[in-house]
């Protein structure tokens, strides 16, 4: 690609670059887009979700994010001006899996907190300590991660009872708690190399970013998926970190389609570009045992029936998950809870505002 910049690369050289390897190659098992450490995802993302050239071929199978712990805090609490990007924020708010490398270079408080701050970014990503950034390859692969039917399964495994807390992304107050889960931690990263790279090293068998350093894997074939760590919500102060969180909504009684539809509609008109991440299932009024998903990334929502329906006896509760910069929990709630189809669960508050 020109320069190798894939971020700033997103309707031309990417797409071109993608091609190229099509022709050279009939299939791959995978392909990993290295980005630089100041790469912003999002751009990388939309590009290969939109480009029907590139869809027909290849799919994301999950955002991989490697931060030097040592650091990442600096990078995470740069101040930048008001309406640009901070990087390191942005690819910790979009990946999926978390590698916290460097850990033998922090203490044990240290790491505590930073762990702490990463889950108020993002508290839905798998996190994964290491050394040297040595991680075992089946912990890169088969992610998934941009599968409905995958997160038709994840959201069996998220227990939102403590999203009833404060998740405002706004919130600064250290006695608000917001919902997360913890992970199994393993002393491993993302190579097999011990050795420190010089300056300009172009080895893709290690990690060389300073903070976070985002990469994209794309494969055109269904990995099995593997076991995940258990998953329970955990209490953590908030930090103000360019106002980027992630907070769930459920609803336990039907939603109203028509009712939702608006709720998304408004909500993407006002907040797509601030809206990283979301991913839902959900349960309509007058759709019987029929089950919903969804997942989108900004203004682009893949929504779709389920491959199961609900089963007898299962609770149809409708999960939300939202990760991005300046959303206002208590807006959000309010416009969703009026999509409930039960008049006594919706609340006074039906303007749909988004706006902080």
């Amino acid at each position: 690609m020109d320069n190798g910049c894939a971020c700033c690369t997103v309707r031309g050289d990417l797409v071109k670059a993608f091609g190229q390897l099509k022709d050279r190659r009939k299939n791959f098992d995978l392909v990993l887009l290295e980005t630089t450490g100041l790469a912003d995802p999002a751009p990388v993302i939309k590009t290969i979700t939109s480009d029907f050239s590139l869809m027909n071929n290849f799919r994301i199978d999950g955002v991989l994010c490697l931060v030097d712990c040592k650091h990442i805090l600096t990078h995470l609490n740069d101040k930048r001006a008001e309406d640009t990007v901070n990087e390191a924020v942005q690819q910790v708010a979009f990946s999926d899996r978390i590698i916290l490398n460097k850990t033998d270079l922090v203490t044990k408080e240290e790491l505590a907190i930073v762990k702490e701050t990463i889950n108020s970014i993002n508290s839905f990503a798998e996190l994964m300590e290491s050394q040297q950034s040595r991680v075992p390859m089946d912990k890169l692969m088969g992610l998934n991660s941009f599968s409905l039917e995958r997160f038709e399964e994840e959201i069996k495994e998220y227990d939102l009872e403590e999203a009833e807390e404060c998740t405002d992304a706004n919130c600064t107050d250290e006695a608000c708690t917001t919902h997360g889960h913890e992970h199994g931690h393993h002393e491993h990263g993302h190579a097999e190399h011990g050795h420190e790279c010089a300056e300009g090293c172009k080895d893709a068998s290690h990690g060389h970013a300073e903070h976070g350093h985002a990469e994209h894997g794309h494969t055109e074939h269904e990995h099995s998926d593997h076991g995940h760590a258990d998953k329970k919500p955990k209490k953590k102060k908030k930090h103000d970190l360019s106002g980027v969180g992630s907070m769930a909504l459920k609803s336990e009684v039907p939603l109203r389609s028509a009712d939702f539809n608006r709720f998304m509609t408004k909500l993407l008109q006002a907040k797509a570009q601030d809206l990283y991440r979301s991913k839902g299932v959900l349960c309509f009024e007058q759709e019987g045992n029929k089950k919903f998903v969804f997942q989108g990334v900004h203004e682009d929502i893949q929504f779709t029936e389920a491959r199961t329906e609900w089963a007898e006896g299962e609770p149809k509760v409708s999960k939300i998950v939202f990760i991005g910069r300046d959303l206002n929990r208590d807006e959000l709630e309010a416009s969703f809870n009026a999509c409930k189809a039960d008049p006594s669960q919706r609340s006074a508050n039906t303007g749909h505002k988004f706006f902080s």
